[in-house]
């Protein structure tokens, strides 16, 4: 599956200091998957002490990263 990266994500990436390398490996195996506003996905990796949160648009033969951010603990669920 193909991953896409809106301008807004590569702009997110450099600006937040996350390696791209992390969001391949939250899409490709995250550790929750939900569902967020306007049929959009929001995937959940645990990375240390913290989760990236990675929203993502899917489509038929790829995912489309639209932004990234990283999150603690205790805030993943909400």
């Amino acid at each position: 599956m193909k991953i896409i990266f809106t301008k807004h994500a590569k702009e997110m990436l450099v600006l937040r200091k996350i390696k791209k390398q992390f969001i391949e490996k939250t899409v490709k195996n995250p550790y929750e998957k939900l569902t967020s506003k306007k049929d959009k996905k929001v995937y959940l990796k645990y990375f240390g002490r913290n989760y990236l949160k990675v929203v993502v648009s899917e489509e038929k033969d790829s995912i489309i990263v639209i932004t990234e951010h990283w999150i603690a603990k205790k805030r993943a669920k909400k």
